[in-house]
């Protein structure tokens, strides 16, 4: 038998051989914490899954940045990370990032005897978890990601690498906008010396993102033109070039930006980018350095170009910013009206258009020009365009102006036919009719050629209707003729003028009309059918004028309050919400001109004589001032100008009658029913027919709803709604009501109890003995709430009226437009509810603020993760009511 010539080596020999061998498997041990296995699990932690794993994750990143979907109608975002809907297509390339980083970490992560990992001892774990981390955050789970990047940040001290951790962390937190934790995480990073190098980049495109986000616009340039120098990839560098050059033109630095814009054209860009630089720069040059012509040529080479034709109403916006720039209103205005013409695909540049038209004539303080041109945009634009709210109260407030004007015009219309011969008035309302007409049928013709009124490029038949909309009869007014149709635009869209138009089913029309005459066919007959239709409708027209015309004293009168409301209301709206001073004060005298010892004659006298101490006139401030402290010396308004402190005192001042009555409503509150009813017998007594006593009716009524029967609590709400017909408690009794009786006298009670088991109601569950928060929402910035002082305001008021309670006070992002301040926390649903009662519209947080531009509510604690993550308080408004109002 032959031996094997290995029998006979020598044992150095053994061991030479099999030494590598040994060494691998003692190195495949994870408990082993020497030279040799930190070396293998390193190495296998980088290459083996780390790598791959980075390939898989850049992937994804260019495919979510590849269907991003950039608005160059507004500020680009630094990032490209898609929407959750997005997310989902690259689900594949993440899942796979998270099984290999994952395997990674459970193979190569050394550990203690007691099972610990010991993270001193690696060097590419901490970047395994950092890639998890990512890979979550790029899925749009947020929550977990953060958790990945907390792991990261307090386990890896010694690693300049676990600020990754905590910048990524920042990042998480920007997109869950809640601002303040990312705002101190960068704090925190930024003052990291060790911070890696190469990564300086990101950590100063996270600050941009940061702050472009809060709108601080000066330190957003500061930090992306350090990204921007800083990033090595040709395409993002080139993005952010385009963004600074949109924060320069933002914030009016027209030069800064036209030589971004130049330098990102001559970088070559992809397409869409350079086409949307061009159209930019032309609205930046202001001729100071002779480009204007430069810029006019390549503008209109790129009309010309036939690729183009879907964009020719973004280049015309372009050379309409180029003709104001030059001091060419005329030829702005010819562009403007050009690209609202030509506007195909691009709604919104059709409402940038019409805003732009818009601004115009506010500018020129021609309100109900700019009224129909808001309109337009507000129907067009979508309401995540950044300044949609301020563009939307800009268009109400003008829409609330032109309709009190409607109102001057139409009663001053009726009045004079009040006033004219029986003969006169026939005559005249004919002729209303016959322009009426005339006015049908140019409408008709301009929509057949796709030309509605207001949207005509004419600047002719613009500044035709300027003439005409200045005023004259009520009925011969165009403006009131165009706002008509933007209110029928909006609510059945551009129709065709034809017979049963709100039909959507127009065979059925016809089956009817043939009815009507016994199925016979429609021939050239049908044509005085329609006549006879039209006259009909005329004749209805004439007698529903005549029947509005004032024919009594009482009628009179009452058509005259309305002018005098409507005048009171203009001076207001110029005053509070257009900030046209003069409109105002002008508005208000003319107010007292044609109605002296009007019913608004004392608030009238005090508006002017702070509206002319605004404007420097003291002489006419002095002399309403006057008349105020000498005419009517012992009122509130006397009292104001004697005591400017006095409107505060007042309000800090409460009177026995509203205690007592805020004791009772705390009482219903808690759930003391009986003791509700007692205190409205002791109200009825202390405080006979006083200003309160229909709120103390309603809260018996409801304290009778929780304990008595049903008959009993609908004849106690009948009772005040027979009671009290001008009060507000009316309509809220009438809706209970309505409520009651849509059950079909259901016997369950209309609100609910304040106890017993969870209620599931979708998304959001009542559980009313949990802790509850009461938040408020409002409009970040640009709103009638400055967030700071607010929060100052609500930190006096809880430490005067709530200072044992120490409600702390936490805000966040809610939207791109909404902030959210959470006031907690409260022991259950009851103690809520009177904070929230004892908050809302108090005069020292609000002060004169609108409740519509703000909501508050009570929440759970158990439903506020829900609403957060929603970003909409539409669901949770329905829930509130049921279980809360």
């Amino acid at each position: 038998m032959t031996t094997s010539p290995l029998i006979h080596l020598k044992p150095r020999f053994w061991l030479v051989i099999f030494l590598p061998f040994t060494l691998l498997w003692s190195s495949c041990s994870n408990t082993k914490d020497t030279l040799i296995t930190r070396t293998f699990h390193n190495l296998s932690a980088h290459y083996n899954g780390y790598y791959n794993a980075g390939i898989k994750l850049d992937e994804a990143n260019e495919k979510l940045a590849t269907a991003s979907q950039d608005h160059y109608d507004r500020i680009l975002p630094v990032f490209q990370y898609g929407d959750a809907a997005k997310a989902k297509a690259v689900y594949p390339q993440l899942e796979d990032v998270l099984k290999r980083t994952k395997t990674n970490i459970e193979r190569h992560t050394i550990i203690d005897k007691r099972g610990n990992e010991k993270p001193n001892s690696e060097v590419w774990i901490d970047d395994n978890h950092l890639l998890y981390g990512k890979a979550q955050f790029f899925k749009h789970d947020y929550f977990d990601a953060i958790e990945s990047f907390k792991y990261v940040e307090s386990t890896y001290k010694k690693d300049p690498g676990h600020h990754l951790g905590s910048l990524w962390l920042a990042k998480t937190y920007i997109e869950l906008t809640q601002m303040r934790e990312a705002e101190e995480k960068l704090d925190y990073v930024n003052n990291q010396s060790d911070f890696p190098k190469k990564n300086k980049w990101e950590l100063d495109a996270a600050n941009a993102d940061f702050h472009l986000q809060t709108k601080n616009y000066d330190n957003a340039i500061k930090y992306l033109t350090r990204a921007a120098a800083l990033v090595k990839n040709r395409d993002t560098k080139i993005r952010w070039l385009f963004i600074l050059a949109q924060l320069h033109q933002q914030k009016g630095e027209f030069k800064f930006a036209f030589d971004l814009y130049t330098k990102v054209i001559k970088m070559n860009p992809k397409y869409e980018i350079g086409f949307n630089a061009r159209l930019n720069r032309a609205r930046c040059s202001d001729g100071t350095s002779g480009n204007n012509e430069m810029v006019r040529k390549e503008l209109d080479k790129m009309q010309q170009d036939p690729k183009n034709k879907d964009f020719l109403d973004q280049i015309y916006f372009a050379l309409a910013g180029l003709a104001k720039n030059e001091g060419h209103p005329d030829q702005q205005v010819e562009f403007l009206n050009k690209s609202v013409r030509t506007s195909t695909i691009n709604t919104t540049q059709k409402a940038l258009s019409y805003l732009e038209l818009g601004k115009i004539q506010f500018e020129k303080k021609e309100y109900r020009l700019a009224q129909i041109y808001y309109d337009s945009t507000t129907s067009l634009l979508t309401n995540d365009y950044p300044d949609y709210t301020e563009i939307l109260n800009r268009r109400n407030s003008l829409t609330k102006l032109v309709k009190n004007m409607r109102v001057i015009e139409n009663e001053d219309s009726l009045q004079l036919l009040a006033s004219l011969s029986p003969a006169d008035r026939q005559a005249k309302i004919d002729a209303v009719l016959q322009k009426e007409e005339e006015e049908k049928q140019k409408l008709k013709e301009e929509q057949q050629s796709n030309q509605i009124f207001h949207q005509s490029g004419s600047q002719t038949e613009i500044n035709n209707f300027n003439k005409q909309s200045g005023g004259g009869w009520y009925f011969y007014n165009p403006t009131a003729i165009s706002f008509g149709l933007n209110e029928f635009s909006k609510k059945f869209g551009n129709r065709k003028l034809e017979d049963n138009w709100r039909r959507s089913n127009k065979q059925s029309a016809i089956i009817d009309q043939d009815n009507t005459q016994d199925k016979e066919v429609l021939s050239d007959d049908s044509t005085s059918t329609d006549s006879s239709k039209v006259t009909a409708n005329d004749g209805k027209r004439k007698a529903d004028m005549l029947k509005a015309i004032p024919s009594d004293k009482a009628a009179l009168e009452k058509s005259t309050n309305k002018i005098i409301d409507a005048y009171y209301n203009i001076g207001m709206i110029y005053r509070e919400q257009l900030n046209d001073l003069n409109a105002s004060a002008e508005t208000f005298e003319k107010l007292l001109q044609r109605f002296p010892g009007n019913k608004y004659m004392l608030q009238a006298y005090y508006q002017l004589y702070r509206l002319y101490a605004t404007l420097g006139n003291s002489v006419k401030s002095e002399y309403y001032k006057n008349i105020i402290l000498r005419d009517h010396a012992n009122t509130e308004y006397a009292e104001i100008i004697r005591n400017p402190n006095y409107a505060s005192e007042k309000a800090n001042r409460k009177t026995d009658l509203e205690i007592f009555y805020e004791e009772t409503y705390r009482k219903y509150l808690n759930g003391e029913y009986q003791e509700v009813l007692t205190r409205k017998a002791q109200a009825d007594q202390q405080f006979p027919k006083s200003t309160l006593a229909p709120q103390f009716e309603l809260l018996k009524a409801l304290a009778i709803g929780k304990t008595q029967s049903m008959a009993t609590f609908e004849a106690s709400l009948q009772d005040i709604v027979r009671n009290y017909g001008d009060d507000p408690v009316k309509e809220r009794a009438q809706d209970i009501l309505d409520a009651i009786h849509a059950r079909s006298g259901a016997p369950t009670p209309v609100a609910p109890v304040q106890s017993g088991p969870a209620t599931t109601s979708s998304l959001y569950k009542y559980i009313p003995d949990t802790t509850h928060y009461v938040v408020i929402l409002f409009q970040n910035i640009g709103g009638p709430i400055d967030a700071t002082k607010f929060k100052v305001k609500l930190s006096n008021f809880n430490m005067t009226n709530y200072a044992s309670k120490g409600i702390d006070v936490q805000d966040i992002l809610f939207d791109a437009r909404k902030k959210i301040l959470i006031l907690k926390s409260f022991n259950n649903r009851g103690e809520a509810l009177q904070y929230n009662t004892a908050l809302y519209d108090n005069d020292d947080v609000y002060g004169n603020t609108d409740p519509a531009d703000y909501e508050q509510y009570v929440i759970s604690v158990n439903n506020l993760p829900a609403l957060i993550q929603q970003r909409n308080t539409t669901e949770y408004t329905d829930f509130y009511r049921n279980f809360y109002q």
